[in-house]
């Protein structure tokens, strides 16, 4: 730990030495600055190849997740935008996710292959008051791939429960060449049309399975209650042949 210096010493600050707290007055300025230099999400045109099937919004005391469910009709899209905007039952607006600084997998979906329908989870919205619609929106993608993507498997998780509440657990494997950073394992538990959980774990780093020491698990804790339901879980590639895919 360094102590602050006492006597002659106390006088380096003259000299163009920066001290300690001048250190970190300067690291929060830059900070700062960084953060006012972000940009919020702007979706622009709406991608005429992508369709929203499903915005749904669940609620508990752990939070409120939107599941949006997407159908690509044309081409790959990777780094697809997507906005939700989450409203009470009187239409007041609660949340969006154009706040400048959010991470990348709350503002868009890695990848999604031609005639897919995946869904999109944002389970970091905190609220006051009680959330009751969602709605979304689709933007051009921003991302151009090259080469084959990466196939990333995850198993049939298992559902359980503890202190933390009820969770969904599996394993995930990188069956490419490349490993995935910050991969995205989403799950939703649905009813017919209607979806009664969801949630998400984030994987800092997945490594091919050729390579990989041991089995990589995931727990998804859910927001919602998934009894009753049928589970979806699906991890989509983030670090394509020709560079990341966020």
């Amino acid at each position: 730990m360094a102590l602050a210096a006492v006597g002659p010493l106390a006088l380096g600050g003259c000299l163009g030495v920066q001290t300690t707290p001048e250190k970190s007055s300067a690291k929060t300025k830059l900070a700062g600055k960084q953060l006012a230099a972000q940009k919020g999400l702007k979706i622009g045109a709406a991608n005429a190849a992508v369709k929203v099937l499903h915005t749904d919004v669940v609620q508990d005391a752990n939070g409120v997740a939107a599941v949006v469910r997407v159908k690509n009709t044309g081409p790959l899209q990777v780094t697809l935008p997507i906005a939700v905007t989450v409203a009470d039952a009187n239409g007041k607006k609660l949340y969006a996710n154009d706040a400048p600084g959010l991470d990348p997998s709350l503002t868009s979906l890695a990848v999604l292959t031609p005639g897919e329908t995946a869904d999109w989870v944002d389970n970091q919205i905190l609220v006051a008051g009680k959330a009751a619609t969602a709605t979304s929106a689709v933007g051009a993608a921003k991302g151009k791939p090259t080469g084959a993507l990466p196939k990333v498997v995850v198993t049939k998780p298992t559902v359980g429960r503890d202190a933390d509440g009820v969770y969904a657990k599996g394993q995930v494997r990188n069956e490419s060449s490349v490993a995935q950073k910050r991969l995205v394992v989403s799950c939703v538990a649905r009813q017919a049309d209607r979806v009664l959980a969801a949630g998400r774990a984030v994987i800092d780093r997945l490594d091919p399975a050729a390579t990989a020491k041991k089995p990589t698990t995931f727990t998804v804790f859910f927001i919602g209650d998934p009894k009753g339901a049928q589970l979806a879980c699906s991890a989509p590639p983030t670090v394509l042949p020709g560079g990341t895919a966020k």
